[in-house]
C-alpha cells in the first residue's frame, strides 16, 4: 500500500476468486503470475498464465495454444482433471486411487466428470477403475468444487485505480530502512516522511 500498488481483497473470497473475476470483468489482455496450477482454468483468448517454477528466474508461459501440449488437458479440463486426480499441494483429494495418467485417459475418452458419472455403468473401463470411481463419487464432486475458481466476486473496483504511477507514500522510506532495502531506497529516490529517518 505504501508503494501505491493496488491491493484487492474481499471477505469470504479467496485470492484466486478475485483474480478470476478480474480476468473476466474487463475486455483486456490479462497475465496471471502465479505458482498455482488452478489458475490454468482461467486461460482463454484474453488471459495467459505465467507459472513461476523457480521464483521469478524460471517462468512457464501458458496460453490457450500450448496448455494441452504442456499438461495434457485444456483450460476447460483443469477442474475436471483435478476432480479426478486431485492436487495434494491444494488439499484437493480427487478420487482415491485415480492418478494422473488414468484421469487424463478418462477425460480424453469420455469428456467431463459429469459425463463419466452419468454413464459410469456403461463405460468401457477396467473393473478396478470402475470401483474407484463409484466409491469416490462424493470426493470427485468435492474436489470439483474446491478446484473451481469463481469469476463473479462482487468486488467494487475500477480499472483506473490499478494504474501504478510510482507515487510512493513518504512512510515507505522508513519501512525500507527497517527491511534493509537500501539499494531500492536509493534507486527510487525515497526520502524520510518528515525529514527524519526511523532508527
Amino acid at each position: 500500500r505504501l508503494m501505491g500498488i493496488c491491493i484487492l481483497e474481499l471477505e469470504t473470497y479467496e485470492a484466486d476468486d478475485i483474480i478470476g473475476t478480474m480476468t473476466r470483468r474487463f475486455p483486456i489482455q490479462s497475465i496471471v503470475l502465479t505458482g498455482d496450477r488452478d489458475s490454468l482454468q482461467l486461460i482463454n483468448d484474453n488471459t495467459e498464465v505465467y507459472l513461476t517454477k523457480k521464483g521469478l528466474t524460471e517462468i512457464q508461459v501458458c496460453t490457450k495454444d500450448n496448455i494441452k501440449e504442456l499438461f495434457g488437458y485444456t483450460a476447460q479440463q483443469v477442474v475436471e482433471y483435478k476432480a479426478l486426480a486431485g492436487d495434494s499441494s491444494d488439499n484437493i483429494p480427487g478420487v482415491p486411487g485415480i492418478g494422473e495418467k488414468t484421469a487424463k485417459d478418462l477425460l480424453v475418452r469420455f469428456g467431463t466428470v459429469a459425463d463419466i458419472y452419468r454413464d459410469l455403468d456403461q463405460l468401457d473401463i477396467k473393473p478396478g477403475v470402475h470401483k474407484k470411481l463409484a466409491e469416490g463419487r462424493e470426493s470427485a464432486q468435492l474436489s470439483f468444487d474446491l478446484a473451481t475458481i469463481r469469476t463473479d466476486a462482487p468486488i467494487d473496483f475500477a480499472l483506473e485505480s490499478a494504474v501504478w504511477d510510482h507515487d510512493y507514500q513518504p512512510e515507505l522510506y522508513d519501512w525500507f530502512r527497517r527491511l534493509n532495502f537500501t539499494s531500492l531506497s536509493e534507486k527510487w529516490g525515497l526520502q524520510p516522511a518528515d525529514g527524519v529517518s526511523a532508527p
